[in-house]
């Protein structure tokens, strides 16, 4: 069974293909390493974490899929909080058997959700490449999986960056950390970082 045709993909999806867009079209300032972080907490306590200071922070979405954006230049990371992804995770749950013994890595119904929902990434980057196997992403939040890729723009430019999946406690939760290739060596410690302080939030 294909997963990824369970997950609620328009808006999201059309928004990070717009951001693809503006990614390609801003001019490649470079983006400075970040010297310090914000903490974020989405305010119904899907997941909370921490963004490079001095970054545009936006947030919505309240009953269907909730998101939130940071942005620096033409560098930027876009969360987004589902019920269709944490469903798919446990039907898949359900496939691997009520022995109690530890399921393998590549068994565990996160890995199944990160591995499926790569056909959307396709389609949202042009040239999307992940480069080796998802990594296991040891975070508070939930069991998460991770990958770095690259893709390319309409002008010929290269993007690098990181996809994540956690399934949270009610929700999958998807990140993606994005940037031209220029800057990657920069930012990819940020990046780690942020992904590193996914936690449940609280609620407000």
């Amino acid at each position: 069974m294909n997963y990824s045709t369970r997950i609620l993909r328009t808006g999201f999806w059309l928004a990070l293909a717009g951001s693809v867009a503006v990614i390609a079209g801003c001019s490649q300032a470079p983006v400075a390493a970040p010297s310090a972080y914000t903490a974020f907490n989405f305010k119904d306590g899907t997941f909370a974490c921490e963004y490079p200071d001095g970054w545009t922070a936006d947030s919505g979405g309240k009953r269907g899929p909730i998101w939130a954006t940071f942005k620096s230049g033409p560098a930027e990371i876009r969360i987004r909080g589902d019920v269709a992804g944490s469903l798919a995770g446990s039907i898949v749950g359900n496939f691997g058997g009520g022995s109690g013994q530890q399921m393998p890595a590549e068994l565990e119904p996160v890995q199944q959700v990160h591995v499926a929902a790569a056909e959307d990434a396709k389609n949202a980057y042009s040239g999307y490449e992940e480069i080796g196997q998802p990594a296991v992403l040891d975070v508070s939040l939930g069991p998460g999986r991770v990958s770095e890729f690259t893709a390319s723009t309409a002008f010929g430019g290269g993007l690098h960056g990181y996809r994540a999946t956690v399934l949270g406690h009610d929700k999958r939760v998807e990140v993606f950390c994005v940037c031209p290739e220029s800057d990657w060596q920069t930012l990819q410690p940020a990046f780690n970082h942020v992904l590193s302080t996914l936690k449940r939030g609280t609620s407000q």
